[in-house]
């Protein structure tokens, strides 16, 4: 019974991180462009809540686990399906591919992720 309990945050968080990773490969692609009159304004809004939602999961997950395990377990999760899907398949499709947008989210995710795994899983008291 007491490995069930040791694994089964681990395993959740490894869920979770694919799941972000296989939704969030899609998502981010989504954009908003904005004209004006001789510019436009690129919103990458897809980028910007894949990331928040990565982010919370991998602190989410550790706070409720009390495990910094768990919290890298969403990140392997998320980068394991990220980079199968930015591979090309057979048919030659992708699913995440090579613009800055998506750059963006491969380091913004790799960096901001593996900052919010680092974290202590408690807050720090004064002794």
């Amino acid at each position: 019974m007491t490995v069930v309990r040791k694994a089964a945050p681990l395993l959740g968080g490894l869920g979770v991180g694919l799941l972000i990773g296989l939704l969030g490969a899609f998502v981010q692609a989504h954009r908003s462009i904005l004209i004006f009159s001789d510019r436009y304004l690129v919103i990458p809004w897809g980028v910007l809540i894949v990331l928040g939602v990565l982010i919370a999961s991998i602190r989410g997950v550790a706070l409720g686990s009390s495990s910094r395990a768990a919290a890298w377990l969403v990140l392997a999760g998320w980068i394991v399906v990220t980079i199968f899907l930015a591979s090309e398949t057979a048919g030659g499709d992708i699913a995440v591919s090579s613009g800055a947008r998506q750059w963006a989210y491969l380091l913004g995710g790799a960096i901001l992720g593996s900052a919010a795994a680092t974290l202590p899983t408690r807050p720090l008291r004064p002794s």
